[in-house]
């Protein structure tokens, strides 16, 4: 189904990352120009948008610290003078792979988990607002998607950090702006996704831990992993307000069906 996209600028914020590429060329191909944000991965970020997808609407490249504030003003305010973002998509974030138990976690990591994810989203998120608000001829109907994680939801021992910055989305910033939006546009809309367990480069070797990724499907309908690209559908529907337009305020699970974590083998149990 067409998501009807064309006209519509749409920023990604992490775009350089498998999640963000896949939802970047997906909201192209449903007639969007795009504008990829990277913050060190430039190269990776060039290749993206050289990709045919991309040639029809076009692309725009933009490099940001999403923790630094005058860096996040830069940004918008480069956009602002060539064009306005109608839709806007917060997929920036930061995960340490290393498991550290919050007992033995510096405030170091606790800190740079937090900005990376939480204060990053704040300032991209107020940048997007502002303009908006501050657009000779604002868009009718602009929609935000915030990229969660199912950690945010049943938590993820070792990643104290990491699930506290994604429990603020779901239970803070999305209750918050969906009302906060619509004074500044009557049709604006805010949503999230949050994937569970996603195939990414970055879990690579995970996945090759047999027993902890039975583990981790155990409890799941599907017994699958989600993909890139089953972000970027999901995504991709709700940006469009032609097939999600009466939705706002939801939290869009991608879970495939999982129900919790399982916490325990059997052999640790003793009845």
């Amino acid at each position: 189904m067409d998501p009807k996209l064309h006209s519509r600028n749409v920023l990604v914020t992490g775009a350089s990352g498998d999640i963000g590429a896949a939802i970047a060329r997906q909201l192209a191909s449903g007639g969007a120009h795009v504008l990829l944000h990277y913050h060190s991965s430039r190269d990776r970020v060039e290749a993206l948008a050289g990709e045919q997808v991309f040639q029809t609407h076009g692309a725009t490249i933009l490099r940001a610290d999403l923790t630094v504030e005058e860096e996040v003003q830069d940004m918008f305010s480069r956009v602002a003078a060539d064009r306005v973002i109608h839709d806007f998509v917060c997929n920036a974030g930061y995960l340490k792979e290393e498991q550290v138990a919050l007992s033995d976690m510096s405030l170091e990591q606790w800190n740079t988990t937090i900005e990376r994810n939480l204060t990053s989203a704040f300032l991209s998120l107020r940048g997007y607002l502002n303009q908006l608000k501050n657009a000779s001829t604002p868009p009718r109907d602009p929609s935000v998607v915030l990229i969660g994680s199912m950690s945010g939801v049943w938590g993820q021992p070792g990643h104290s950090d990491y699930s506290a910055a994604k429990a603020s989305f779901t239970s803070g910033l999305l209750p918050t702006l969906k009302d906060e939006i619509i004074r500044i546009a009557p049709q604006g809309r805010v949503n999230l996704v949050a994937p569970g367990f996603v195939r990414t480069r970055m879990i690579e070797a995970k996945l090759t831990a047999k027993d902890e990724m039975i583990k981790v499907l155990q409890t799941a309908s599907l017994r699958k992993f989600a993909t890139p690209e089953d972000v970027a559908n999901a995504v991709t529907y709700l940006v469009s307000s032609h097939l999600s337009g009466h939705v706002t305020g939801e939290t869009l699970r991608l879970v495939g069906g999982k129900e919790g974590r399982v916490l325990f083998d059997p052999s640790e149990i003793q009845l």
